[in-house]
C-alpha cells in the first residue's frame, strides 16, 4: 500500500465532465455513454389524426387530433383523457409545455389544466414560423421579417428578452434549441431542404447537412428535439426508394446516430431523455429507449477527450503513473484508452487552441486533435465480459516523460449488446509509490522504458490502491450519517447499544448519533429519555416517563417536630399476608407468609416505571415487537416497566408548555386509533325517517 495518497486528475461530477469534449455522448452530465437507440415496436395511442405533441414537466403527453380535440396522457394511465380545446390549441402545429403553461405557435399561453388563456404575445412586422422550448421557462420563436430570419426569446411573462439573427436562410419551416450544446438547428426549405446549425449568438451557420443526403432522396416533414443533445428529423424516402417513413436522429454536432422506421409520415415530434414521441395520421407513437443495441443497427460509439493535464517537475523526472477508468462494460462492448503527450510549449498551445475553437463543433475539434502527428500513443483496449457495474480498468503511463497530457476514452457496443457507461475517470501522477520501497538496485529499473519490474509493480499499485481507498473510507462506515445499514447494525452491537433489526434506518441513525448519552445514561432517566427521543423524535414529546418512587416518594406521617409529606405521594400499607388476629382480619384474604417472604408494604410499589407512548395504530404494530425489550435494556435490573399506549391527547397538560394545541375534533371513524369521547357524529337537524338514519347507506 502507498504511504501517501497518490495525486490525480479526477472526472466524476457534472462540472468536471463538462470540461471535456464529447462526440456522440449521451450522458455528458453524469459520465460517458453512447446515445441509446429506440426499441421497436412502439406503444400506439390511436386517434383520428394527431398533431403537435408536447410533454409537460410532470411527464404528461399532450396532443390534438384532426377535429381539434385535446388528448392528455398521464404518466400512470393506460388511455388518454379528452377535452374540447380552444381554437388556438385546436389548430396548433406546435405546442410547448413549460412550468408556466402551454404555449402554442400563435404565441398564446394557456393554463395546462383548465386551458384558460393567460396571455398573448404580439411581435409587430414579423411572421411567426415556429416555436421551441427555451431556457428558464421561456420559449423561442422563429420569425421572419422579409429576408431576415431571427430567433426571439420570450420569457414566462411574455416579454421579449433577446433577439438572435440567422444568416444564409432564404426560407425556413422549423427550428429547435439544444440547451446543453447551446446551439440551434434550423430546417431550411429553400433553395433545397437543409439542416443548418447555429451557435447561441446566431450569425453564419456552423455546419449544414443536406436533407436529401440523410437518407435516399429524403424529404423532411417534421423537426423535434429532446432539448438537450439530440435532434430528430422525420420524413420520407423518395418514391423510387420505397417511400418509407423514418425518424433520423442526430447529435448536437450533426452526427447521425440512429434511425427509427415509421408506418406513416410524421406530423410532429417531441422527446424526453428516455423516450421519443411521434404523431401521425393514425395517432401517437411512443418509443422507449432500447436496453440493447438493435440487431439491425450498426455499432454505436462515443468519444471523450480531457482538457490538457499537466504534471509537476520532480527530481527523479517521473511524470505520470496510469489512467484509471471506472466503467460498466457488458459483454459485446469495449473501452479504448489512449493518450497524447508532449513537452513542447508550442505544440501545447496549438492543441489548446484547437480544443477552445468555438467555430468548430466538438466532433470537428476531436477529429482535429486526433490527427495531430507523433503525439498519440497506441491505445489500450478492454473488452466487456462482466455484467456488473463500476469495474476498474487501468492503462500504464510509466514511460511517459512529457509534461503535458491529453487522454481519449472511446466506448463502443456491438449489435445485441447492452450499452457501456463510464462513471469515473482518473489520471494519476507520481506521489509516493511502491517502487520507493524496493532496494535501490531495483528502483533504477523504473528509468528503463518498458521495464517488466515497473509494469509488475504497477499492477500491484492498481490493486492496492483499491485497498487504500477502502481503508480511507472506513471512517465513513462508522459515521452515523454515512454508514450503510448493515454497518450500523454491526457498530451498534459492538458498542452495546439497545438495538433491534426492526428499527427503521432513521431510528438507527438517531440511536447511533446519541450513543455517548445512551452509554453514560444506562440505568438513569436521562438515558431512558434519550432512547425514547431517538425512537420517536419530535416536539412536543410523544412519551411520558413516570417513576412514582422518584417523582413522588412515600407518604410519611409528621410528629415529634417533623412535618408530614406533601401530596401527591404514595400511600403504602401491610400486604395481604400480614397475619394478625384482630378485628381487621378478613377470612379468605389473610394468609401466612411463605418461608423467606418479606412483609414489606412498599416492596410492590417501589421500582415500578410507567411509560406512556402516543403512537398511531401503525406505529404500535411496528414497534410493539421490540420496543419493550429496548426499554428494559436501559432501566436498572431491579426496575419493572409498565408500557401504556395512549393517544396524543393523553399527554396534554392543559398548560401553555408546548403540549396544548388548538385543533378541531377528529373526524369520526371506526378503527384501532379512534379516539373515544372526542370524535362525534355530525348533528342532524331533521328527525329520523321511517327508513332509518340518513347516513348515505340504507339499512337492510
Amino acid at each position: 500500500m502507498t504511504a501517501n495518497p497518490l495525486r490525480s486528475y479526477r472526472f466524476s461530477t457534472a462540472a468536471q465532465w463538462n470540461a471535456c469534449l464529447f462526440d456522440r455522448a449521451g450522458s455528458g452530465g453524469d459520465g460517458l455513454r453512447p446515445f441509446a437507440p429506440f426499441a421497436q415496436p412502439p406503444t400506439r395511442y390511436a386517434t383520428a389524426g394527431a398533431h403537435a405533441p408536447a410533454v409537460t414537466r410532470t411527464g404528461e403527453i399532450l396532443w390534438r387530433d384532426d377535429a381539434g380535440t385535446l388528448y392528455r396522457l398521464t404518466a400512470c394511465a393506460d388511455a388518454p383523457e379528452t377535452s374540447a380545446a380552444p381554437f388556438a390549441i385546436a389548430h396548433a402545429s406546435r405546442m410547448i409545455a413549460t412550468s408556466n403553461g402551454l404555449w402554442v405557435d400563435s404565441l398564446q399561453l394557456f393554463e395546462i389544466d383548465t386551458l384558460s388563456r393567460l396571455l398573448t404575445v404580439e411581435i409587430p412586422d414579423a411572421v411567426i414560423v415556429d416555436i421551441a422550448a427555451g431556457d428558464r421557462d421561456g420559449i423561442l420563436a422563429l420569425v421572419s421579417r422579409g429576408d431576415v430570419w431571427q430567433s426571439i426569446h420570450i420569457d414566462c411573462a411574455g416579454r421579449i428578452v433577446e433577439t438572435v439573427t440567422f444568416e444564409g436562410i432564404a426560407h425556413a419551416s422549423a427550428f429547435v434549441w439544444l440547451r446543453r450544446a447551446e446551439r440551434y438547428a434550423v430546417l431550411v426549405d429553400a433553395p433545397q431542404q437543409c439542416l443548418h446549425w447555429y451557435s447561441a449568438k446566431g450569425g453564419a451557420a456552423i455546419s449544414n447537412i443536406p436533407v436529401g443526403a440523410m437518407h435516399p432522396c429524403f424529404t423532411a416533414t417534421a423537426l423535434g428535439s429532446d432539448g438537450r443533445g439530440r435532434v430528430f428529423v422525420a420524413g420520407t424516402d423518395g418514391d423510387t426508394f420505397g417511400g418509407g417513413a423514418f425518424v433520423l436522429t442526430f447529435d448536437a454536432d450533426g452526427n447521425a446516430l440512429s434511425e427509427v422506421p415509421l408506418d406513416a409520415p410524421a406530423t410532429g415530434i417531441a422527446a424526453t431523455r428516455d423516450s421519443l414521441i411521434v404523431t401521425g395520421p393514425r395517432g401517437l407513437l411512443r418509443f422507449a429507449e432500447a436496453g440493447r443495441v438493435p440487431d439491425a443497427a450498426g455499432e454505436v460509439r462515443c468519444t471523450l477527450i480531457t482538457p490538457m493535464l499537466q504534471s509537476p517537475d520532480r527530481e527523479d523526472a517521473r511524470r505520470w503513473l496510469r489512467i484509471e477508468a471506472l466503467a460498466s462494460l457488458p459483454e459485446g462492448s469495449a473501452i479504448e484508452m489512449s493518450f497524447a503527450a508532449t513537452g513542447d510549449d508550442a505544440t501545447r498551445d496549438r492543441m489548446n487552441a484547437i480544443a477552445a475553437d468555438r467555430s468548430l463543433t466538438a466532433t470537428q475539434r476531436i477529429q482535429k486533435l486526433r490527427t495531430e502527428p507523433d503525439l498519440w500513443h497506441a491505445p489500450t483496449v478492454f473488452h466487456g465480459s462482466d455484467p456488473q457495474s463500476d469495474t476498474p480498468f487501468a492503462a500504464p503511463l510509466f514511460d511517459v516523460r512529457e509534461r503535458y497530457l491529453w487522454v481519449c476514452i472511446t466506448l463502443s457496443a456491438a449489435p445485441g449488446a447492452h450499452l457501456p457507461e463510464l462513471t469515473e475517470l482518473t489520471v494519476l501522477y507520481p506521489g509516493r509509490t511502491l517502487m520507493e520501497n524496493l532496494p535501490a538496485i531495483y528502483q533504477r529499473g523504473e528509468e528503463s522504458p518498458g521495464s517488466l519490474l515497473r509494469s509488475l509493480v504497477g499492477v500491484l499499485e492498481t490493486t492496492t490502491q483499491g485497498l487504500d481507498a477502502r481503508i480511507a473510507a472506513m471512517g465513513s462506515r462508522i459515521n452515523p450519517s454515512t454508514a450503510p445499514e448493515p454497518w450500523l447494525d454491526f457498530i451498534a452491537r459492538w458498542l452495546g447499544l439497545p438495538w433491534d433489526d426492526g428499527l427503521t434506518l432513521d431510528q438507527k441513525k438517531a440511536l447511533m448519533t446519541r450513543a455517548p448519552e445512551l452509554a453514560n445514561g444506562r440505568g438513569t432517566r436521562a438515558g431512558l429519555e434519550a432512547l425514547l427521543e431517538s425512537v420517536m423524535p419530535g416536539t412536543p414529546r410523544r412519551f411520558r416517563v413516570t417513576d412514582a418512587t422518584a417523582d413522588f416518594g412515600f407518604a410519611t406521617i409528621g410528629g415529634d417536630g417533623c412535618s408530614g409529606t406533601a401530596l401527591p405521594a404514595i400511600l403504602g400499607g401491610f400486604t395481604r399476608w400480614n397475619a394478625e388476629l384482630d378485628s381487621r382480619a378478613v377470612l379468605g384474604i389473610m394468609r401466612l407468609p411463605c418461608a423467606g417472604q418479606r412483609d414489606d408494604g412498599t416492596g410492590q410499589l417501589a421500582g415500578k416505571i410507567r411509560i406512556e407512548l402516543a403512537a398511531s395504530a401503525a406505529e404500535r404494530k411496528a414497534w410493539e415487537p421490540w420496543l419493550l425489550a429496548l426499554i428494559t435494556d436501559m432501566v436498572p435490573l431491579t426496575a419493572r416497566v409498565e408500557l401504556r399506549w395512549v393517544s396524543a391527547q393523553a399527554l396534554r397538560t392543559g398548560r401553555l408548555d408546548g403540549t396544548l394545541t388548538l385543533e378541531a375534533s377528529p373526524a369520526p371513524h371506526l378503527g384501532t386509533d379512534a379516539v373515544t369521547g372526542l370524535a362525534r357524529l355530525p348533528e342532524r337537524g331533521a328527525r329520523l325517517s321511517p327508513t332509518g338514519p340518513d347516513i348515505g347507506t340504507p339499512l337492510r
